[in-house]
């Protein structure tokens, strides 16, 4: 017995003749359909990098073991601040006329400056090493992304979280602070807040300070633990220079090394910032200025972002 005939018309417009199955189904048209959107170009490849990073590091919309590392050195970062308050609060009698001992702002940067490196030490390698690990270079290449828009997007990604990193403490203890103020909370806040400009200078040098070493190793390293326990070890043992480095030397190879002691310049910055007497770190026992610490922290900026350019030049 012949099957009926049943015309099917595809999306194209044509007509088919075509036999009835037993069964009946439905034809369909799968062809490719173009993007008919808005494309945004390299500014919105820009953004969505950066975001990316952020949730990378952070560890958002993944799994909870990824949270475990950075929200633990964020709350590490706040506890110091909340007890520095709380302390205040107990020392003071409830008001007090200025900050006080444990509320200065150049000291808590004693505080929240090993923290900060712990962090970065986290971040730069987790932002560059597992695009190269999986080929996802490849992908952004195939975007009209430039090899300075990627670093540049992963390196805005570092400054923006570590500088929230050491601000929102520094916030806590500005607040905290203000609020013990005898003369009131407004009060505090003006008083306080004269400060401002040395705080955030002194947080811009070490996020550079730390930053720029992390970034520039984790662009030749392949893999993320190495890389974070090889800048580990390194900042270490520039930071170990000052035990071997004699007091008030004027050996040009003290000289010379003193600018490299990369885990003291930012607290060299601090002193010139705040106006404070140096406290023997590298710069001061070879009779340098502490305001040399932001010229070789600046230094050694460039030097990362030309080296990285010129590393990545290859991969776009």
């Amino acid at each position: 017995m012949s099957q009926p005939r049943r015309d099917v018309v595809l999306s194209s417009g044509v007509q088919v003749a075509m036999a009835a199955p037993s069964v009946d189904g439905t034809v369909y048209d799968l062809g490719y359909a173009p993007h008919e959107g808005t494309r945004l170009g390299r500014r919105a490849a820009i953004r969505a990098m950066f975001v990316d990073g952020s949730r990378r590091v952070l560890g958002l919309r993944r799994k909870a073991m990824t949270k475990v590392l950075p929200w633990g050195l964020i709350g590490a970062a706040i506890v110091p601040a909340a007890w520095v308050v709380a302390l205040t609060f107990v020392m003071a009698g409830f008001t007090l006329e200025d900050a006080g001992p444990f509320g200065d702002p150049a000291v808590f940067f004693e505080f929240i400056g090993m923290l900060a490196m712990f962090f970065v030490a986290l971040v730069a390698p987790a932002l560059l090493i597992p695009d190269r690990q999986h080929g996802v270079l490849a992908i952004y290449a195939s975007r009209p992304v430039r090899a300075s828009d990627y670093l540049f997007a992963r390196a805005a990604t570092l400054v923006a979280l570590t500088f929230l990193f050491m601000l929102i403490p520094h916030i806590i203890v500005y607040v905290g602070i203000s609020s013990l103020y005898e003369d009131g909370f407004r009060a505090g806040l003006v008083e306080n807040g004269k400060q401002i400009p040395e705080i955030l200078g002194t947080i811009a040098a070490y996020v550079l300070a730390y930053g720029a070493p992390a970034f520039l190793i984790s662009v030749f390293v392949r893999r993320v633990p190495i890389a974070t326990g090889v800048y580990v070890f390194i900042m270490f043992m520039t930071g170990a220079l000052i035990e071997a480095m004699p007091r008030a030397t004027e050996l040009l190879v003290f000289k010379v090394m003193a600018p490299l002691a990369l885990f003291w310049n930012p607290l060299s910055v601090r002193d010139w910032l705040f106006d404070q007497e140096a406290e023997q770190w590298a710069l001061d026992r070879v009779g340098f200025e502490p305001w040399v610490g932001a010229v070789a922290i600046v230094l050694i900026t460039v030097v990362t972002a030309v080296i990285a350019q010129r590393r990545y030049r290859k991969e776009f």
